[in-house]
C-alpha cells in the first residue's frame, strides 16, 4: 500500500535523500507523501512540497496508497501520543482491531480503522525506553504483510513480517544506515544494497547497525490426520483470511490475477460469495490454456473476466519495464513477472488498487511436480520439510517479485494462502493427505476438496497444475523473441521438468543461452538496473 524510506547517521545528511527515494518509489503510494526528520513531521499531496536545504540525523518518509477507509486523509509518518515515538509502515495488519481492544483508553487514535495507527499506539503502550525490544514484543502479536520503520529520536528501529510479501532494502555507509521499499531507492547511495531478511528486525544507533531476530513462522505439530477435519478446519481458515482481508476497504471493487487454475478460480470465488464488486484478469497468448480455462470458468461461475491477449510485439515492447519492475533481469523470473504486471497494469487502468492471488497454495499443499520425487526419493517427512524451506525461501524468488510488478501500477497485492492463520492451519495437516505417493499427478487434494465443496468446478478444482510462463503461452514468445534478435538462431530449450527439482533454483539453466542473452541485452540497452 505504499513505499517507506529513509535514514539514521551520526551526522546530519540532506532530507533531500529521501525525498529523492520517494520520488523514485511513488508508484508504490501516490497518493500522499509524508517526511519526519529529527522530530519534525509534515506531510502533502506532492513530494516537491516536501523538498529542503534541511539536514537530519534521523529521516523517514512515506508514500501512500488509500485503499482502507480513512487513508485519504490519513498522511504518515504517524506520532504517538507523547510525541516521543513516530513510525512509517507499508502493509497491512489483519488483527489490528482485535489488537485496538487491547489498548487502554488513554490513546488518542484519529482513525481507528487505520491498521498503521494502531500498530503505533501498540508499540508507544509497550514501550519501556527500549525500542528494539518493544517492536520484538509487538511483532509476535501481528498477523498481517509489512514492513515498518520506527524511531524514538535516538535510533531506528525496522521490523518485516515473517513470511517476507513485503520488501525492505538497506545500505550501510559511514556508520549510518539508509533504506528503501525498493531498490532503485538505493541506487545512488555507495554501498551494498541487502535485505532485511523475513521476521528479522534491523536496529540503527550510534553504537552502529545490527540485525535481530523478530518472529518467525511458528512451527506447529503435525496433528491433523483426519480428512474430514482437515477440509473442515482449512474451509474455516481460508473463509476466515478472505473476509479479514475485504475488511475495511475503501474500495469499490477489487481484482483477481485469474489463470483459471484452482488456486485463483478458489480465491475470487470466495470474494464474490462475499458479495464484492470483482474484475478478473487473465493473460496469454490467444488460445493459450490459461486463457481457454479462465473463460470457461469465468463463464460458469458469472465472473466478470478481462483477458489481455499477449503476441510477440507485447512481450517485446514490455520487457524492459518488467525488468525495471522486479530489479532483476533472470529469464524464468523476468518470464513470469510478464503476465502479472500486465495484469496490474490492466487492473490499474479499470481503477482498480487492491488484487488478489493465489499465490503460495502449492507451498502448503504440496502443489508442484518435484514434491512427488522427494515422496519417492525421502519420504512423507522429508516432505514436510521440504515445503517449511520453500515457504521460508519463497520471499526470494516470489514475493519480492509480485509485491513489485503489482506496485509498479500502483496496485495492492493481497495473497490469503500465506495468512497466518492459514498457514498453520495448512501445516498442521499431514502431507499424506495432501499427495498420495509418488506417483500421484493431481496433489493438493484437501485444497482440492475444499475447492469443490465451495463450488469451484470439477473440472478447475482437479486441473492439473501448469507453470505460468508455460500456460499462458509467454516462454514461446519470449523464445521467439530472442532468436530473432539474435538473426534466428535456434538452440534446444531446456524444459523444467528435465531438470527433476524446483524450479527456483534453476533460472541460470532455465531456457536457451539466447533467451538468457536477451535478458543481459535489454538490462544494458535501457538501464532497467540502475546503470
Amino acid at each position: 500500500m505504499c513505499s517507506i524510506s529513509g535514514y539514521f547517521s551520526d551526522e546530519k545528511v540532506p532530507t533531500r535523500i529521501v525525498t529523492d527515494m520517494l520520488k523514485k518509489t511513488e508508484h508504490r503510494g501516490p497518493d500522499a507523501h509524508g517526511l519526519y526528520a529529527d522530530g519534525e513531521i509534515q506531510g502533502s499531496r506532492e513530494i516537491s512540497d516536501l523538498e529542503s536545504s534541511e539536514k537530519a540525523k534521523v529521516c523517514l518518509g512515506h508514500s501512500g496508497l488509500s485503499i482502507v477507509s480513512g487513508d485519504e486523509d490519513a498522511i504518515q509518518p504517524f506520532q504517538s501520543c507523547d510525541g516521543s515515538l513516530s513510525l512509517v509502515h507499508n502493509g497491512e495488519i489483519y488483527n489490528s482491531q482485535e489488537l485496538r481492544g487491547l489498548l487502554s483508553k488513554d490513546h488518542t487514535i484519529e482513525d481507528k480503522d487505520n491498521g498503521s495507527e494502531i500498530l503505533l499506539h501498540l508499540i508507544e503502550e509497550i514501550y519501556d525506553g527500549n525500542l528494539l525490544r518493544t517492536v520484538q514484543s509487538v511483532v509476535k502479536m501481528l498477523n498481517g504483510m509489512y514492513t515498518f520503520a520506527v524511531t524514538d529520536g535516538d535510533e531506528v528501529v525496522i521490523a518485516r513480517d515473517p513470511i517476507g510479501i513485503k520488501p525492505i532494502y538497506y545500505v550501510e555507509e559511514d556508520g549510518g544506515v539508509y533504506f528503501c521499499s525498493e531498490q532503485k531507492g538505493l541506487y545512488d547511495i555507495e554501498g551494498e544494497i541487502r535485505r532485511i531478511p523475513p521476521g528479522k528486525i534491523l536496529r540503527a544507533n550510534k553504537d552502529g547497525i545490527s540485525i535481530h531476530q523478530g518472529v518467525r513462522i511458528e512451527r506447529p505439530q503435525i496433528d491433523i490426520t483426519n480428512f474430514d477435519e482437515a477440509l473442515t478446519l482449512y474451509k474455516g481458515a481460508l473463509t476466515d483470511a478472505v473476509e479479514r482481508m475485504l475488511r475495511g476497504l475503501s474500495v469499490d471493487k477489487v481484482g483477481m490475477i485469474f489463470s483459471g487454475g484452482v488456486d485463483s478460480v478458489l480465491i475470487a470465488k470466495l470474494i464474490s460469495d462475499f458479495g464484492w464488486n470483482l474484475r478478473c484478469y487473465c493473460v496469454g497468448k490467444k488460445d493459450s490454456e490459461d486463457v481457454k480455462n479462465a473463460e470457461r470458468v469465468a463463464n460458469d461461475l458469472g465472473l466478470n473476466l478481462r483477458v489481455i491477449q499477449i503476441d510477440e510485439r507485447t512481450v517485446k515492447a514490455i520487457l524492459p519495464e518488467v525488468i525495471e519492475s522486479i530489479e532483476m533481469n533472470g529469464l524464468l523470473q523476468v518470464e513470469v513477472a510478464v503476465t502479472m504486471y500486465l495484469t496490474a497494469k490492466a487492473a490499474s487502468e479499470d481503477g482498480i488498487k487492491v488484487m488478489f492471488t493465489g499465490q503460495g497454495a502449492d507451498e502448503l499443499f504440496a502443489g508442484y511436480w518435484w514434491y512427488k520425487e522427494v515422496v519417492r526419493k525421502e519420504g512423507f517427512l522429508k516432505l514436510h520439510n521440504k515445503m517449511w524451506e520453500d515457504i521460508d525461501l519463497a520471499y526470494d524468488e516470489t514475493f519480492e517479485r509480485e509485491d513489485k510488478v503489482t506496485m509498479a501500477n500502483s496496485v495492492e497485492l493481497r495473497v490469503p494462502y500465506l495468512d497466518r492463520n492459514v498457514v498453520q492451519c495448512a501445516m498442521r495437516i499431514s502431507p499424506r493427505l495432501k499427495i498420495k505417493d509418488e506417483g500421484d499427478s493431481t496433489r493438493k487434494w484437501v485444497h482440492r476438496k475444499v475447492a469443490a465443496a465451495l463450488g469451484v468446478p470439477h473440472y478447475t478444482a482437479y486441473r492439473g497444475k501448469d507453470m505460468a510462463q508455460s500456460g499462458s503461452g509467454i516462454h514461446g514468445l519470449v523464445k521467439k523473441v530472442a532468436e530473432e534478435y539474435f538473426e534466428g538462431k535456434k538452440v534446444d530449450d531446456v524444459e523444467l521438468a528435465d531438470k527433476g527439482s524446483n524450479y527456483r533454483y534453476l533460472d541460470e539453466d532455465y531456457g536457451t543461452p539466447e533467451m538468457r542473452a536477451y535478458m543481459q541485452e535489454i538490462t544494458k540497452a535501457n538501464q532497467c538496473l540502475g546503470g
